[in-house]
């Protein structure tokens, strides 16, 4: 009934973001092609896709062999423009995704943030024209072509099965498919041949390579007092979808959740919140666990006094490639030949 009473408002959002889809196909909106190298990992739909393990993906696997850039719109943050990450930026300053990328890789790989990227492009090319640019969520940017696009969908909630924004969480029409050089099912669970042969038959009329990822979680690290034995935990998380995370959670643990908006800028009082929350249960055998984009936030809050009194731990994450083999060498070859 919800999307039945949200149709004229899905209708018009279509019309519109079509409208503009056409105007860029006919060339009356501009579009600049990307020179060099450049990789954009994207998606249709809003939420979390599995957009930024991709980018920490794409990067550990080529920065070995090539210069590396990372452009991203820096969303959160409080800032404007072009801004090339230095050790003084936080997520305030930067964004919350971009300042992981830039606490991962950094000084190998360079990390910018900028909400017009033909802009922030030309001042990158002149720092390093040889790198290989990764744009984070750039898909619907058109103003911009990158050389390769790989377009993410998760698994349980591919863009096949979507409505269009208000009804459902699509940004554009599934045509926009048409535009990715590789789909890829993200967040998927353990497949079997038959089960990714189906899958791919799905997307047949795209003519494009279909990939499947999951996510593989590592071990808890801490970042304030330690847990002997842990049993139970209080899960904080700031990100669009922390669905996946609670199930790995509830496969080991008792969880409890603690849950902010997407891009959440955490506050001292956020940081009380959690702890009174930790203190109405707590036990020896019970952790406060968190995502690694969300620590970047939430570690300059914590006082001396809280990491020796409160159990944080963050929970690293990373994507594991089906035929891994194939994707990287697709990759590679690309980077390779540009």
């Amino acid at each position: 009934m919800r999307k039945i009473g949200l149709l004229p408002f899905t209708i018009l959002y279509w019309l519109i973001t079509s409208t503009r889809n056409i105007l860029f196909d006919v060339g009356i909106l501009k579009s600049t092609i990307i020179p060099g190298k450049s990789i954009s990992v994207g998606n249709l739909s809003v939420g979390g896709t599995g957009k930024t393990p991709m980018v920490i993906y794409l990067t550990s696997l080529l920065q070995k062999e090539y210069s590396i850039q990372i452009l991203s719109r820096g969303y959160g943050r409080k800032t404007k423009g072009y801004r090339h990450l230095n050790s003084t930026d936080d997520a305030s300053t930067v964004g919350d995704e971009p300042l992981s990328y830039f606490q991962k890789f950094a000084p190998e790989t360079d990390v910018f943030v900028c909400e017009k990227r033909q802009q922030a492009i030309v001042q990158m090319k002149e720092i390093n024209a040889a790198a290989t640019i990764i744009l984070d969520d750039a898909f619907q940017h058109r103003y911009v072509v990158p050389g390769l696009q790989l377009l993410l969908t998760p698994f349980h909630e591919q863009f096949l099965s979507d409505w269009h924004l208000p009804s459902g969480n699509l940004r554009e029409s599934k045509q926009g498919a048409h535009r990715a050089d590789a789909i890829i099912l993200t967040k998927c669970p353990n497949l079997t041949d038959d089960e990714m042969t189906f899958h791919r038959k799905r997307y047949a009329d795209y003519e494009k390579p279909v990939f499947f990822s999951r996510i593989e979680y590592a071990s808890f690290q801490a970042i304030g007092t330690t847990v002997e034995q842990m049993k139970s935990v209080l899960l904080v998380t700031g990100i669009s979808s922390s669905i996946s995370l609670k199930n790995h959670l509830l496969e080991s643990y008792e969880v409890k959740e603690l849950k902010f908006g997407d891009h959440h800028s955490f506050t001292l009082g956020d940081i009380q919140e959690i702890h009174r929350k930790f203190d109405t249960f707590a036990s020896k055998e019970m952790a406060i666990i968190t995502t690694e984009k969300d620590l970047v936030k939430i570690q300059g809050l914590l006082s001396e006094h809280d990491r020796q009194t409160y159990p944080w731990y963050v929970l690293p994450i990373t994507v594991k490639m089906e035929n891994e083999e194939a994707f990287n060498s697709m990759i590679k070859d690309y980077v390779r030949s540009n």
